[in-house]
């Protein structure tokens, strides 16, 4: 029984690094699920097109816009376990479980994941002409003025919307959430006076800062952001310890041969590395950092559980 259990074990690792070897024959598709124009949109179509100098059967961007993400992810979940549909995921794909009774996959058995891609953190925008200077004036207001302020995110169940509830409750501030499909379409929001403030990474706001039509009040990370040195973090605005980074990572359907998921690895990990891809993504307010297989896959079931604990620190309740 041992011989023909090992016989099989061995058969099919012999047959995955087969298909390894000739893997991709075809395109792969690269889905992400927000608007065109906002971090996984940007990030995705540049690692493509790095991807596609190797992968030379090319390498197709798609877009499954909604659900916070949980729609590209759902779509990869139930994919033919071949490599051929991978998903950028965001954190919001962490949170989903803490705001979901049911999500129609598990974000984390129902995966092969791949890679993490970057870090970021997250800024509090206004307007350049707001009446708020400072999270001080912006979280006085929220308290003499209970349940009035506005707050625009990416969606509900992305990093940006639990962020903007992360931030209430280190305030003791509640603000009300208005999300939108994407980075993008917070952006558009607080151009037009819709939003009182927007919580969203660099890649969607640092443009609109240099062009003097926003300012960052402040930085989610633990350290000031270097290129804006004169924004203070969270923590150093009134909440002692306050710290969220969001992240992003590739994964592919669960079953796919380890040699597919490893040969993917190193791609990612090798488009990482060029310092091309590597600037424009710290251009774009993201720090690159890959990883193993087994160290992406650790890291979304701890994020899962954190998740959920702010979930009920915050008294969401699940849809």
């Amino acid at each position: 029984m041992l011989r023909m259990t090992a016989a099989l074990f061995g058969a099919i690792f012999a047959f995955g690094t087969a298909c390894a070897q000739d893997y991709p024959t075809r395109p792969i598709r690269f889905l992400q699920g927000f608007a065109p124009g906002g971090n996984a949109d940007t990030i995705s179509r540049v690692l493509a097109e790095e991807m596609s100098k190797t992968f030379k059967s090319g390498m197709v961007n798609e877009a499954k816009v909604g659900a916070g993400g949980n729609i590209a992810s759902d779509a990869v979940a139930k994919a033919d376990p071949d490599g051929y549909s991978i998903v950028l995921f965001t954190t919001g794909h962490v949170i989903s479980p803490a705001l979901n009774k049911s999500l129609g996959f598990d974000p984390v058995e129902d995966f092969s994941f791949v890679s993490t891609v970057s870090e970021f953190p997250f800024f509090i925008v206004v307007g350049a002409d707001s009446r708020f200077k400072s999270v001080a004036d912006l979280v006085k207001e929220a308290r003499e003025r209970p349940g009035t302020l506005t707050v625009g995110t990416a969606g509900v169940g992305t990093g940006q919307h639990m962020s903007s509830e992360l931030f209430g409750v280190s305030f003791k501030s509640k603000f009300v959430h208005v999300p939108y499909r994407g980075d993008a379409g917070a952006v558009t929001a607080l151009l037009s006076n819709s939003v009182d403030f927007i919580i969203a990474p660099g890649t969607a706001i640092f443009g609109q800062i240099e062009a003097g039509k926003f300012r960052a009040l402040a930085v989610s990370g633990k350290n000031r952001w270097p290129s804006l040195q004169n924004v203070p973090t969270i923590a150093e605005s009134g909440a002692p310890g306050f710290e969220v980074l969001a992240w992003t990572g590739i994964a592919t359907t669960k079953g796919v041969p380890k040699p597919i998921v490893d040969k993917l690895n190193a791609e990612v990990r090798r488009a990482i590395a060029v310092p091309a891809v590597s600037d424009k993504l710290k251009s774009l307010g993201s720090v690159p950092v890959s990883s193993t297989p087994a160290e992406v896959t650790e890291k979304v079931r701890n994020q899962v559980k954190l998740w959920k604990e702010v979930a009920e620190k915050a008294g969401l309740e699940k849809r």
